[in-house]
């Protein structure tokens, strides 16, 4: 069987392995694989998950906006819509049940990576979310009680702050390393890449003069220029910082939504939530954001990701005529990247016909 998959990110490498330990034929169209995945922390965070859908989240961003930490310039239309129409609406028990198993998939897909070799700086300590008022402090605690995943947490004192939740169960990566290692490891396995940006033909199943089986789309916001779907971008900030912290766990301040996680030789800063998909830079502004808990001595490295939301925060991830479409995890796409390119591949592979609440959008497409 031979496979074309669009997109090298953490979505589409993890499907080219997957696809590729069953001896399928793969080839990868990327013009720079990983390049808009890599800004991400690497937090490894499947049950801090949000639901986009909701009046909760919608005053969350405005009080983000108000911080000066995001802002909207760029909404799809279809995802605009499609939030009204499903705002405040809970999804199916099964939708749950299939989260639950992903996200056990995922934080156990690392950790076993890192087993064969740690060249990754995976770490399995936990992650801190810091707030700095009581009241937030408690309601986070309430939220994290009537959380459908049921993580396990700490409620911990952080000076300075109101406190902060501890989810000893998360992990974390450099991601910049993990995406060499599976690059690596695909090529070791026959993955083919094409570095350059392709416009798939849907009906033959062609990608310029190559012809594939299957075809699966796993390229982001970008999907949107091939199908009608329901995605936009949420833009985020990666900076690669020489500094120390105070805290030796990674930790997420509440108010500002800014990741920070201590690695082997940098600090890794991440923030940004703008509904924006133009490339101008805003990023070094989220530093003076947590200057009392870091330390900067010189950044060494900026890069950005257009992470692409559906309306609700859960993946679309479904088949319709042998195109296989995986997007949509929103700010999580690396903490579900393992299970989503396994999932991707069963369906390439037949093995599996759907995933329900995750495939709706898919399997009512018109292409």
């Amino acid at each position: 069987m031979k496979v074309a998959i669009i997109g090298g990110g953490i979505i589409g490498l993890m499907t080219a392995y997957y696809l590729a330990k069953e001896g399928t034929n793969v080839t990868v169209f990327d013009p720079s694989p990983g390049k808009f995945s890599i800004h991400a922390a690497g937090l490894i965070e499947p049950y801090r998950f949000d639901r986009i859908n909701t009046s909760a989240m919608i005053y969350k961003m405005l009080k983000y906006m108000k911080r000066g930490v995001t802002e909207v310039r760029q909404l799809n239309r279809l995802w605009i819509r499609e939030l009204l129409l499903n705002l405040n609406k809970s999804p199916p028990e099964e939708a749950w049940e299939t989260m639950r198993a992903m996200a056990k998939f995922s934080l156990d897909a690392y950790s076993k990576f890192a087993e064969e070799k740690n060249d990754f700086d995976y770490a399995n300590d936990g992650l801190l979310e810091i707030y700095s008022k009581k009241d937030d402090l408690e309601k986070g605690v309430e939220e994290e009680k009537r959380s459908p995943f049921s993580p396990k947490t700490e409620i911990v004192d952080v000076p300075g702050f109101a406190g902060g939740i501890y989810f000893p169960e998360l992990s974390r990566i450099a991601t910049e390393k993990f995406t060499r290692r599976i690059i690596s490891e695909v090529e070791n396995m026959k993955v083919k890449f094409q570095q350059k940006k392709v416009v798939p033909d849907l009906e033959k199943f062609k990608i310029g003069n190559l012809k594939f089986d299957k075809i699966v789309l796993a390229n982001g916001v970008w999907i949107t220029s091939t199908l009608k779907l329901p995605v936009t971008s949420f833009k985020g900030y990666g900076l690669w910082i020489k500094g120390t912290t105070k805290l030796k766990e990674a930790f997420v301040t509440v108010d500002e939504g800014i990741a920070v996680s201590p690695l082997s030789d940098h600090v890794k800063v991440t923030g940004g939530f703008s509904a924006d998909f133009t490339e101008e830079w805003k990023g070094d502004r989220i530093l003076d954001k947590i200057s009392s808990l870091l330390k900067v001595e010189d950044i060494i490295e900026r890069n950005m990701g257009f992470r692409p939301c559906s309306p609700d925060g859960f993946p679309i991830l479904g088949e319709k005529g042998n195109v296989i479409v995986a997007t949509g995890a929103c700010r999580l796409g690396w903490s579900y990247g393992p299970a989503m390119g396994y999932y991707a591949s069963e369906l390439a592979l037949d093995k599996i016909e759907s995933l329900g609440y995750l495939s709706r959008y898919v399997e009512s497409l018109e292409y």
